[in-house]
């Protein structure tokens, strides 16, 4: 089964579209967190809909995980949250799942499984067509001088776009701005179906860097 992107229109600026969906989710080891609760402490936050079968997001997870490094593991205003769909086998995801998924990654941010009802629910509120493709990311703002609401200021599938407005626009709102712009770094290599591998020539590779960014690169030797 071949996994379906669905291009949206994306910008930079905020979206308004009525009230954030509150849900309250318990990660496996029993804690519990709430969306409006993070977004009244002020902290900005990244929801990453994802799936185990999906490639795309086998590959950006390691720059999530990096973006939320990059904050502080939350210190700096940043919540980063993992919203895992379905197994490779496209069933509803469990414990063990996120346990793999999570180590397969190296990944710190909190994760959540069974998060059918969420999912729905953002869907039904922020998709085009009742339809969307994997990894969906949505990233929301608090509310500021410029904003009376919280607001959904990023929907879509690239992970360096929602890098761009935390450095570009959130980064800058909390006067760390210089902080939040760390050396480009090379951290993977992933095969054209999303599998971590080696430098390796006549072979179409994509490198996965720090900020974001990705990179095709095919070397003939």
């Amino acid at each position: 089964m071949k996994t379906r992107i669905t291009i949206l229109l994306l910008s930079i600026c905020s979206i308004s579209l009525g009230q954030v969906p509150d849900w309250t989710q318990t990660t496996c080891d029993g804690t519990e967190y709430n969306m409006q609760d993070e977004l009244d402490k002020g902290n900005a936050v990244l929801i990453d809909f994802t799936a185990m079968w999906c490639t795309p997001c086998n590959s950006i997870a390691p720059v999530t995980e990096q973006i939320w490094q990059n904050f502080d593991n939350g210190n700096n205003h940043l919540m980063v949250f993992g919203f895992l769909y379905q197994d490779n086998s496209f069933n509803t995801s469990d414990c063990h799942d996120d346990f793999v998924w999570t180590t397969a990654h190296n990944l710190s941010y909190p994760s959540f499984v069974d998060i059918e009802d969420v999912l729905f629910e953002y869907v039904e509120t922020y998709a085009e067509n009742g339809s969307v493709g994997f990894p969906w990311l949505l990233l929301f703002l608090p509310e500021n001088n410029e904003h009376t609401e919280d607001y959904l200021a990023y929907k879509g599938h690239d992970i360096s776009e929602v890098n761009q407005i935390l450095n570009d626009v959130w980064a800058p709102q909390l006067g760390i701005s210089e902080q939040m712009q760390p050396e480009k770094k090379l951290i993977k290599i992933v095969d054209q179906l999303g599998r971590e591998t080696a430098y390796q020539p006549n072979t179409a590779l994509i490198y996965v860097y720090s900020d974001g960014s990705t990179k095709k690169v095919f070397t003939i030797e």
